[in-house]
């Protein structure tokens, strides 16, 4: 019996600062650095169960738009700034030998703003040789601002790669979000054509794929 007791306490001294070690992770998005995208994740295991985590995720975007998330306005000159940040509750379905690890649920809400700078045909007033003020009609500088928030409910795995810290994150969904949007342009939702595009509002699939490491 007590050499039964021996075991269990010598199994629990192996376990636990390995439990203790990986209950925090941080991880980075892959998916939305092809719209100029760097989301950044930490993720808190909580209860004794290993089967609850929470997560927060700033969000920061720039440079130049491209054809995969976007239809480029004439000139192609699309730039974006922007940020937001993301939160989440996680439920791992089977009990594990380590928190934050297995397959999950997941929801919580996002908030983002970025602002859009291109060129846009318009007319405006231009100033004469004579004083006299003449409209003409061509290419000018433009802002669009886009406020989007929203939630979303995904399914996931995380897998830790061997016994390493190191793991992957792979997960797919579905949310819906609504934006406000501002414009200097004649028009405004020019930033709209698709799911994966800055101004896009409704039901919306989310997927991707997170890098992190965990201690």
């Amino acid at each position: 019996m007590l050499a039964g007791l021996g075991y269990q306490a010598a199994a629990q001294s192996q376990v636990s600062p390995a439990t203790k070690a990986r209950g925090l992770a941080l991880k980075a998005e892959l998916t939305p650095v092809l719209a100029g995208g760097y989301h950044l994740s930490l993720e808190k295991a909580w209860g004794t169960s290993f089967r609850h985590s929470f997560s927060l995720t700033p969000q920061l975007y720039g440079g130049p738009v491209g054809e995969l998330t976007s239809t480029l306005s004439e000139g192609g000159h699309d730039r974006v700034r922007g940020f937001g940040f993301a939160g989440q509750y996680r439920h791992y379905l089977n009990p594990q030998p380590q928190p934050l690890a297995g397959v999950y649920v997941a929801g919580g809400p996002h908030y983002q703003r970025f602002r859009l700078t291109f060129q846009a045909r318009e007319w405006q007033a231009e100033p004469g040789p004579n004083g006299l003020a003449y409209y003409e009609y061509r290419l000018r500088d433009q802002v669009e601002t886009i406020t989007r928030f929203g939630a979303a409910v995904v399914v996931g795995k995380q897998v830790f790669l061997g016994e390493s810290p190191v793991f992957l994150d792979l997960y797919f969904g579905m949310g819906w979000r609504t934006t406000r949007t501002t414009t200097s342009a004649p028009t405004a939702g020019r930033y709209a054509s698709g799911l994966s595009d800055y101004g896009h509002a409704g039901f919306y699939l989310p997927a991707g794929v997170k890098l992190g490491v965990a201690w």
